[in-house]
């Protein structure tokens, strides 16, 4: 069975949460691997990466159908770019396709049982 989930994200309220919350938001949600991902890039180029990953933890969720942590779910790239995104709790093969302006981002998931 072929689960799908998609979301969209608002890079500014990214930005604002991280400016209110400071890194504990970032902490709370990103693996510190995201973190370090996003950081590297200049002003507001890191909220475009973090929305972006934001998203696609929303659509993974949204494909299960239930909550689970926002950090159980990691979002990197493979040496082409190309996202690769892992669960353990998601129980199978995850396919995603992120793309963002300055503006907003948007993921798209499925899930393919095992």
């Amino acid at each position: 069975m072929t689960k799908v989930g998609i979301d969209i994200v608002d890079v500014e309220r990214i930005k604002r949460l991280h400016e209110q919350y400071g890194d504990s938001f970032l902490k709370r949600i990103f693996t510190a691997n995201e973190i370090e991902y996003a950081l590297r890039a200049r002003g507001n180029r890191r909220y475009e990466h973090l929305a972006a990953r934001f998203a696609a933890k929303e659509a993974v969720i949204k494909a299960l159908g239930r909550a689970i942590p926002f950090r159980s779910i990691e979002v990197k790239n493979s040496s082409s770019g190309k996202p690769v995104v892992t669960c353990k709790l998601a129980g199978g093969k995850i396919e995603a396709s992120l793309s963002h302006t300055d503006r907003l981002a948007i993921a798209y998931v499925l899930i393919e049982d095992e």
